[in-house]
């Protein structure tokens, strides 16, 4: 590794100030870009997977537990729709405090405090018996579950390679497609024996007992620690690098330095306008709609799958088992979209959505036997789940490192408005009486306008500069002179 000696200025009484004469300066950027998988980077990633995963599991087992809930208290639809409505209202809030928190005092603090708030009011949830304390539970639990995804999405894409960036975050986004999944025959299994409450004790439980894990092997974004420079950075930048990289040679007092483009943004309070300059005048808007787009399909889907497949003549355990196994064959979708994404960029997404539309229409027809039915609705959200899986991998990638959990968090939020109104669209066309074929068909229209602002942001993104965040990456080459930038002298 090649770094850059700075004088250091001498002291008023005429000695310098450190301990030699001179300061090794070096780029953390291009050892990310450089660096090689090893034992701690990946325990790091499937830490992150386990944390989506409880979280998809925590966020997505009211929907199984529904039809248990409806019969233990009594309660009518719209009770149930607005339990699920609340619950998404409070991630939508979550994801711009969080995200507001960790691009201030850190992803990893902001982290754990999520996963500890949602673990609690889970449990919590169990135990409640009025409708007041579901509500509420239900509400802020709803608020430390919103800062976990998009935490974890900036956290993936701070320490990827740009060659496969949007590839570990949509491997973070698959452990929450399976924790959703695995709602399915969890339910199957506990609520039967124990009840509706059980689920939710697994679910507290076990998220709490992750930060067991989280708490040594999750890091402090280094990119984040040098951007703000406060006193400690660079001794722990050194230490999480070292564990990144086990033969990385690190001389003592070290400074680090990370791009211009990103220090622009490091002294700056965030305000959201800084989502629309430059480029990203273009990309926000765009990346906003289709987010939004992609989560009122995805939780219409989520929300009313279940009891659609009950209405179809497929027994609770049944209707659970498809809808499990249609997110099993989402998250293949996403991984296998994530690698053409990374090569090709945002543009290539669009092919999910439209298989989706063809599928979304079939069932529109109503003319299916069950079979097919089956074949149809894995489709479906096999398609949905892998082109949402896509967008919100972008989400992070096209922001500087100074609001990069920001800007996920921001459109995380927008696309929690889709995700409020797409279960009671649902339930509106489901009462007008045009039944579940017709709501098919009505939903079929936010895949169909996806493809289109997919294709547009797909010619965006091939426009940009090369250095520019979310840029089409040219691979990186694994040996060879890391380049270091020259620092002024301090």
């Amino acid at each position: 590794m090649v770094i850059t000696r700075v004088p250091i200025v001498a002291g008023p009484d005429g000695e310098e100030t450190a301990m030699s004469a001179t300061r090794p300066v070096v780029e953390v950027a291009p050892i990310v870009e450089r660096q090689r998988a090893s034992r701690y980077w990946l325990l790091m990633y499937a830490v992150c997977c386990l944390i989506t995963f409880l979280d998809g599991f925590d966020f997505q087992i009211l929907s199984f537990a529904a039809t248990y809930i409806r019969k233990d208290f009594g309660f009518t639809g719209t009770q149930l729709g607005t339990l699920a409505t609340v619950g998404l209202f409070g991630t939508m809030i979550g994801a711009l405090i969080m995200g507001y928190l960790a691009d201030r005092i850190g992803r990893r603090p902001t982290i754990v405090a999520s996963v500890a708030g949602f673990g609690l009011f889970m449990l919590g949830f169990a135990y409640a018996d009025t409708y007041a304390h579901l509500f509420a539970l239900r509400f802020v639990s709803g608020l430390f579950l919103g800062g976990v995804l998009p935490l974890t999405w900036a956290l993936a894409a701070e320490y990827a390679p740009k060659r496969f960036r949007v590839t570990a975050v949509s491997i973070i986004m698959v452990g929450y497609t399976l924790g959703g999944a695995a709602g399915g025959p969890v339910s199957n299994w506990l609520i039967p024996e124990y009840g509706w409450r059980s689920v939710f004790v697994v679910g507290g439980v076990c998220s709490l007992l992750t930060l067991l894990a989280v708490l040594p092997l999750v890091p402090e974004s280094v990119k984040f620690l040098v951007l703000k420079a406060r006193p400690g950075s660079d001794e722990r930048v050194s230490r999480i690098l070292r564990r990144l990289q086990p033969g990385l040679s690190i001389e003592p007092g070290t400074r680090f330095t990370t791009e211009a483009q990103e220090q622009a943004h490091s002294g700056k309070r965030f305000t959201p306008t800084q989502l629309f300059r430059g480029h990203l005048a273009a990309i926000t808007p765009l990346l906003w709609l289709v987010y939004l787009l992609s989560s009122a399909l995805i939780y219409f889907l989520v929300f009313w799958t279940p009891m659609i497949n009950e209405q179809m003549g497929f027994s609770v355990s049944a209707a659970a088992t498809i809808a499990a196994l249609a997110s099993v064959a989402g998250a293949v979708a996403q991984l296998f979209i994530s690698r053409f994404v990374d090569r090709k960029g945002a543009g290539i997404i669009l092919w999910m959505p439209l298989a989706a539309v063809v599928c979304m229409l079939t069932l529109g027809t109503g003319v299916l036997g069950p079979a097919v039915y089956v074949a149809f609705v894995i489709g479906a959200k096999m398609f949905v789940n892998g082109g949402h899986g896509g967008i919100t991998s972008i989400a992070g990638t096209f922001y500087p490192t100074g609001i990069r959990a920001n800007g996920a968090a921001w459109a995380s939020s927008v696309a929690k408005v889709g995700a409020m109104v797409g279960p009671w669209l649902g339930g509106v066309i489901l009462d007008a009486g045009l039944g579940a074929h017709g709501a098919f068909t009505v939903f079929a229209a936010c895949p169909a306008v996806m493809v289109l602002v997919l294709f547009v942001l797909g010619r965006v993104q091939r426009r940009l500069p090369a250095e520019a965040e979310g840029a089409l990456s040219v691979e990186a080459p694994t040996t060879g002179v890391t380049p270091v930038r020259t620092a002024a002298p301090s």
